[in-house]
């Protein structure tokens, strides 16, 4: 009986070995490390989901023209603090989001970051496109919500500076709506 328990205790060692042989082979499951986009996506029923979809500005004014929308511009920094409050509070609103995504064309633009722009024909750089949306005039600060009805008219551009509460922007967004 003595010479027994040594093989099976090395058949009980070997069972062991290969079990937990098997489950580390077995891939781990996939964990984004990334945060979750906002966007706005249409599903196979056509309905919008209720998040805002940002567009660059390039992208989103080419948008907005083609489906004749407005344009909302979100200008921004990574250190603004309200910036962020906007982007977690007002911009979060399921309704808000569906709303703009329905009658606009939403831009975050942040003007610290060099890039290029084109609108119509022009091209632009961010601090010449800051410029433009101020309409020569200077900044306001961020955060910096621009309205743009009439697309080919800069002269329609509204400007809406610092942080606000999503009461007060969805009754902004509403009357661009209703004009």
């Amino acid at each position: 009986m003595l010479n027994k328990i040594p093989s099976f205790f090395t058949l009980g060692l070997l069972a062991l070995i290969v079990g937990a042989s098997t489950f580390l082979q077995q891939p781990k499951p996939k964990q984004s490390s990334k945060k979750q986009k906002t966007s706005v996506k249409k599903s196979k029923k056509n309905t919008i989901d209720s998040t805002v979809v940002w567009y660059n500005m390039t992208d989103g004014y080419a948008k907005a023209i083609k489906e004749n929308k407005f344009l909302i511009v979100d200008v921004y920094t990574d250190w603004c603090y309200y910036c962020k409050v906007m982007d977690k509070e007002t911009y979060a609103d399921s309704t808000l989001a569906v709303k703009i995504n329905t009658y606009a064309v939403a831009v975050k633009f942040n003007p610290e970051k060099n890039g290029k722009h084109i609108l119509d024909n022009d091209t632009l750089s961010s601090s010449q496109l800051l410029s433009f949306l101020n309409r020569g005039g200077r900044n306001s600060g961020y955060p910096t919500t621009f309205f743009w009805k009439s697309l080919k008219d800069q002269s329609k551009i509204a400007s809406y500076p610092g942080h606000r509460e999503l009461d007060e922007f969805n009754e902004i967004v509403n009357s661009y709506i209703n004009n």
